[in-house]
């Protein structure tokens, strides 16, 4: 079954957003190779991998386990230190101070995982506000909250009060609290039901068309990309073996690897089936 139209034509929708001509995040010739256990030599786990996303855009970055995906979204988010490489976030060199907030944020895959689950709802959203008043972090809260679908009377209660669907709504309400200029993606639908998927799909869409945000996800899923992504890249064991717009993608090629075109095959009878109306009441 083909998704409905409002998915396959995702870059007419997201286009409503008000961008600038800029690139929100450009990655450059990015390496990064772990040390061998006991003295071993090294491994190159990502090598000379480059990409840029201007404002409001997404860039999927696609292959199966192993290829590097995760690794290169941890450099971007400052967890991981590159081996060598350039990453600029609206034209400067990231730079991650403690105390200061993130223009990057990060949407991880398993929402249980990321929040604290000692803490409120409305504790964890609220933690990237610094320097806000406490009355202006309780206003924001609710306005997340309201914006992802989940009742802002809610924010008081903790993770386990909640299904995995709105947990990953509340995280990705966390990632929206400091206004970022990128939003980092870890395979956002993968730890959700089937039918949760299409709820999240579609919250993203629409996020990103209201704050004009740049999208780097991450994803093992070609059919998920599809919808969600302007752009793609291809890895494998750490190397870049497609890079363009998506439509480029999917248009046949028999000059390009087999990997890749293998891989654009297997999800061309496959698509998922997302509804244009999604409920966002929880």
């Amino acid at each position: 079954m083909k998704s409905p139209a409002i998915f396959r034509d995702r870059r007419t929708v997201v286009s409503e957003t008000h961008v600038s001509g800029g690139l929100a995040i450009e990655v450059v010739d990015l390496c990064k190779a772990f040390s061998g256990r006991r003295g071993g030599s090294a491994h190159l786990a990502v090598s000379a991998v480059s990409f840029a996303v201007e404002p409001g855009k997404t860039l999927a970055v696609v292959g199966e386990s192993g290829a590097g995906k995760t690794t290169i979204v941890r450099c971007v988010a400052g967890l991981e230190e590159p081996t060598s490489g350039t990453i600029r976030v609206d034209g400067r060199p990231l730079k991650l101070r403690h105390g200061k907030t993130n223009p990057v944020q990060m949407v991880f895959q398993n929402p249980r995982d990321a929040l604290d689950p000692m803490r409120t709802i409305g504790s964890s959203i609220a933690e990237p506000l610094r320097g806000m008043s406490r009355a202006g972090r309780k206003a924001r809260v609710e306005e997340l909250l309201t914006l992802v679908g989940i009742s802002a009377r809610r924010a008081g209660e903790r993770p386990a009060q909640f299904s995995g669907g709105q947990l990953q709504r509340i995280v990705i309400a966390r990632a929206l609290a400091p206004s970022p200029q990128v939003i980092l993606c870890d395979e956002p639908t993968a730890a959700l039901d089937v039918s949760i998927q299409a709820q999240i799909i579609n919250l993203l869409l629409d996020l990103q068309r209201k704050s004009g945000f740049a999208a780097v996800l991450v994803t093992h899923d070609l059919a998920v990309a599809k919808i969600l992504a302007d752009d793609v890249v291809v890895l494998r064991k750490g190397e870049v073996l497609f890079s363009g717009s998506m439509d480029q993608l999917l248009m046949p090629d028999e000059s390009r690897d087999s990997y890749v075109n293998d891989l654009v095959q297997s999800t061309q009878d496959c698509d998922l089936a997302v509804p244009v109306a999604v409920s966002r009441t929880a």
